[in-house]
């Protein structure tokens, strides 16, 4: 059986000022320049339906304290209100599927990993056929203070045909 685990990376801004809980993790400081995450889930599963239950958060940075993020899943591209830093806040709430909070990060030498679980009950289901692709936003959990231009990466995990 071949796995295939649908992956998007972006880099922050250049600075280091520290979100508040509740802000926005993007790519620029400007609302309109902000781009969602993608993720390409294509037929690489056949067509159908399949079930999300756990993603995996990767970042550049080694820093951990307050690291913590939610990770919203939408099936149509959003557009954000606020740039980085700024309270996350977005449109398409017809089209937002679920979220994925990742709590805690581990510290390595060359960044930081944690992985997050969908709530009991609450797994996200995503629709899958040619060119078929789901989006996200990252939204900080705690006070985090950033390194600057930090990358972050999220993989979705346990996809199963449903």
């Amino acid at each position: 059986m071949q796995i295939n685990n649908p992956a998007a990376t972006f880099a922050r801004p250049a600075n280091s000022t520290a979100y508040a809980v509740g802000g926005l993790v993007a790519n620029s400081v400007t609302s309109g320049s902000v781009v969602p995450m993608t993720f390409q889930l294509g037929n690489m599963f056949g067509q159908g339906q399949l079930r999300l239950t756990r993603a995996r958060l990767f970042k550049s940075g080694t820093g951990i304290t307050n690291a913590a993020f939610r990770i919203h899943v939408y099936e149509a591209l959003p557009t954000v209100i606020n740039g980085d830093g700024g309270a996350w806040l977005s449109n398409l709430a017809a089209h937002w599927i679920g979220n994925i909070d990742v709590t805690s990060m581990l510290a390595f030498s060359d960044g930081a990993a944690g992985t997050g679980s969908c709530p009991a009950g609450s797994e996200i289901f995503l629709k899958t056929a040619a060119g078929s692709q789901v989006y996200g936003l990252l939204m900080a959990l705690g006070a985090y203070t950033p390194a600057s231009a930090e990358q972050f990466s999220v993989v979705l995990e346990e996809l199963d045909a449903y």
